[in-house]
């Protein structure tokens, strides 16, 4: 019976021993082994290690994922003095363990550590930069991925020297006005506009003016032509008139008078028109032939 408890407390203690002096390492984590209190080993491989049991040798894990910084929006002065509110994050993971562990030792002071050089480095960027550059999309320009290359390369450098921290990417979210700025900035668009919209009424007026000038020479060209041409063929028409008019009269003067008599008549007089005539005169000469005529011409049908 004392056999067996000896074997039983024997393995207990194999297994405490072994508990002690084995521990595991895991994917996405650096172990940093401690032997009383001072880092001896760095160790990023995942997989089962041993070391001393404790309070010889202390186990110190560091988190080896990728972080996402998302710090308050910033103002920032610009290149050509311009503000500009500027919101950014910033990707992180820990590259040398040992130095991360000295000088922030955990994820809390470190983005504090990164946030004061995110900061730093946007506004030394942005400094030597105009704001053209932070919207501009042409290819021969700087354009916003050139500075945010330029940012992620300044951070990248300096977290790495001073905390052994991997910068994978600076990004900048959204770009505004500050709030102070944003009314003069309104007003002034307003008034560019304005001007734009001022500039094309302007445009149109002269069109409209010079448009209309043009159809108002068309219109007195074409009516002038039109009259002209009105007033050749009047005259052809009269001419052609007088021809006819002469040669009738060649070829029978009596019968031309008559039938010119006949017209006046039909002009001057209708029904029951009264008119008052000397006895010489020649419309009544001629009223009095058709009176005449009349009968006959009723007796031969």
């Amino acid at each position: 019976m004392k056999t067996a408890f000896r074997l039983l407390a024997l393995a207990g203690l194999l297994w405490l021993a072994c508990w002690a002096c084995l521990f595991q390492v895991n994917e996405n984590e650096h172990v940093i082994v401690a032997r009383f209190g001072d880092p001896r080993r760095t160790i990023s491989e995942a997989g089962l290690r041993c070391k001393w049991p404790p309070p010889v040798d202390v186990v110190i894990r560091i988190d080896g994922r990728m972080h996402v910084l998302d710090p308050q929006p910033d103002e920032y002065l610009t290149g050509d003095k311009k503000n500009v509110m500027v919101d950014s994050f910033l990707a992180w993971s820990v590259e040398d363990p040992l130095k991360f562990l000295k000088s922030v030792g955990s994820r809390m002071v470190a983005e504090s550590r990164l946030t004061d050089v995110l900061r730093s480095v946007v506004g030394d960027v942005l400094s030597a930069e105009p704001f053209a550059a932070l919207v501009s999309n042409e290819s021969h320009e700087t354009t916003l991925r050139d500075v945010e290359e330029r940012i992620t390369a300044a951070a990248a450098a300096e977290a790495r020297a001073s905390y052994g921290i991997k910068v994978a990417a600076v990004r900048i979210k959204r770009l505004n006005y500050p709030l102070q700025n944003k009314q003069a900035v309104f007003r002034r668009m307003e008034q560019e506009r304005e001007s734009i919209a001022q500039g094309i009424r302007s445009e149109g007026t002269e069109q409209y003016e010079r448009i209309k000038a043009d159809a108002d020479r068309e219109e007195v060209e074409m009516v002038s032509a039109a009259e002209r041409r009105a007033q050749e063929l009047r005259g052809e028409a009269e001419a052609e008139a007088t021809r006819i008019y002469t040669e009738a009269y060649s070829r029978d003067p009596d019968l031309y008078r008559f039938l010119r008599s006949l017209q006046t008549l039909e002009k001057i007089l209708d029904e029951g028109s009264t008119v008052i005539l000397p006895s010489d005169h020649e419309l009544l000469r001629v009223l009095q032939e058709t009176r005449a005529e009349a009968p006959a011409t009723a007796g031969q049908e």
